[in-house]
């Protein structure tokens, strides 16, 4: 029974960092800082010549006044799948993004049902070790899949690669430069964590 436990530990570690590993992917998912522009010159719109593009939204601050207390006001422009303007690069990131979310739910449901067989002492050790296995299998698949996006965006910001967004946005198709933004470090760390937990 020892053997058991010892290895329940090891299962419950690895548990413990996939799950930190998926609340990671989904909160990378809603970071607008996947790629940061710099236009390069500054509108009365946008005085700073940044804008933070996301997976969901695009945010700027503007110059365009909204009370006398505030210089600038921060502006989102949220946009879904359907959206004509967006690049297939972002529309296969957000899919591949959901398939490694529901990939990671999957994987938890299995490890945890693997976890409370094994603790339990309810099943024998080779249906514990289905679960557990199954379980790593769909967070190693997730996390394959977060750093194909990370890649693939990453890929799209060296090219420079620009976004024809709706006029009403006030952003211009193409900036500058651009760089990668924070929220690739913590879908690195997300996909680390999967990596790490999954085996």
């Amino acid at each position: 029974m020892s053997s058991y436990l010892s290895s329940g530990n090891t299962q419950l570690t690895g548990f413990l960092l996939t799950v930190v590993g998926w609340i990671l992917l989904g909160v990378s998912v809603g970071q607008v800082e996947w790629r940061l522009w710099h236009l390069g010159n500054t509108t009365s719109i946008i005085p700073t010549g940044s804008v933070w593009v996301g997976l969901v939204k695009v945010c700027y601050y503007s110059g365009v006044r909204l009370s006398p207390q505030r210089r600038t006001s921060k502006v989102c422009h949220a946009y879904g799948r359907r959206n004509s303007f967006l690049p297939e690069d972002i529309r296969a990131i957000q899919n591949i993004l959901l398939l490694a979310c529901i990939l990671g739910a999957l994987g938890k449901a299995s490890l945890v049902i693997g976890l409370r067989n094994l603790y339990l002492g309810i099943v024998r050790k080779s249906t514990a070790c289905n679960s557990f296995t199954i379980g790593g299998l769909c967070y190693l698949s997730a996390g394959i899949c977060v750093l194909i996006c990370v890649l693939w965006n990453s890929y799209a910001v060296f090219k420079n690669e620009g976004i024809n967004f709706p006029a009403s946005f006030h952003i211009p198709p193409r900036p500058k430069t651009q760089e990668v933004g924070t929220a690739i470090s913590t879908a690195i760390i997300s996909i680390i964590l999967m990596l790490l937990g999954g085996v």
